[in-house]
């Protein structure tokens, strides 16, 4: 996976191909004239894609920014098909521009932005394998939504008590797996449900979405990190890193919230009795 930000200050018309397995998509800062993908205008929340080995042309005016995801092809179908729960792709995926909502688009911006700032100022996050797996996931989600946004065909008629059954096996499954970082992709898997139908049962049963409920569960296991003398980890910064949290502002915030204190409150009185 690569990620990337290309700032140009003159017109440009760059030759472009990406390797063999991949796809690339590319998601432009709009500040006044629009860039071209061969002879299509790449207009306002609109993001390019191109499958790879298959040449393309990008022309691009003076001043101009655009951010770059190259994800591997086979990664990217299998993490939709898992999500969707459907061995059928997004008709989307065949088109060379995908029209998304404002919100998605900012979304994707955010989230590129994010993961360069933070790898630029804390690279040990980056090289963390759970963080890093943390990362890719995320821009594995945010491409699957986007590209899967336009097929939603509304809300399946499931019943209440079918969602109390999937949130009680989840539940279930997440307490017997407390030590583990388990995504909604990995439930999907092993559920076999949509992340529709998950974030139904969730939001009916719970009031959250799963991803808010899986978040809770990794802020909790830092926490026993942070309190537990014997865990190994010396930092704030490392227990963090191995419950794949890496944006550390987000998460720093996100404790706080949720336990009244600083991480680093909670890592100072480590050997303290617990009140």
């Amino acid at each position: 996976m690569q990620i990337f930000r290309e700032l140009t200050s003159h017109v440009l018309r760059q030759s472009c191909i990406v390797n063999s397995e991949s796809w690339w998509f590319g998601i432009p800062v709009e500040r006044g004239e629009q860039c071209k993908l061969g002879s299509y205008a790449v207009g306002e929340n609109t993001v390019a894609m191109r499958p790879g080995f298959a040449p393309f042309e990008l022309l691009t005016p003076d001043s101009f920014e655009i951010l770059g995801l190259v994800v591997n092809r086979q990664d990217l179908v299998l993490h939709i098909q898992t999500l969707n729960q459907s061995s059928v792709l997004p008709r989307t995926m065949q088109d060379e521009l995908l029209k998304i909502k404002p919100v998605q688009k900012m979304g994707l911006q955010r989230l590129v932005w994010q993961i360069l700032e933070e790898a630029a100022r804390t690279p040990d996050i980056v090289s963390n394998p759970s963080s890093n797996e943390s990362i890719r996931i995320a821009v594995l989600d945010a491409l699957a939504d986007v590209c899967s946004s336009h097929e939603t065909t509304g809300r399946p008629p499931y019943r209440q008590m079918s969602h109390y059954k999937i949130v009680r096996e989840v539940r279930q499954h997440l307490l017997e797996n407390q030590d583990e970082t388990i995504t909604v992709v990995d439930l999907c898997q092993r559920f076999q449900i949509s992340r529709r139908t998950l974030q139904y049962a969730f939001q009916d049963v719970m009031g959250m979405n799963p991803n808010a409920y899986l978040r809770t569960l990794r802020l909790n296991g830092v926490r026993r990190c942070l309190r537990d003398p014997n865990s190994g980890v010396s930092s704030v910064q490392q227990a963090a890193a191995n419950w794949g949290f890496w944006h550390m502002s987000q998460f720093a915030r996100d404790y706080q919230g949720l336990f009244g204190e600083l991480p680093s409150e909670r890592l100072k009185r480590r050997s303290f009795p617990i009140s």
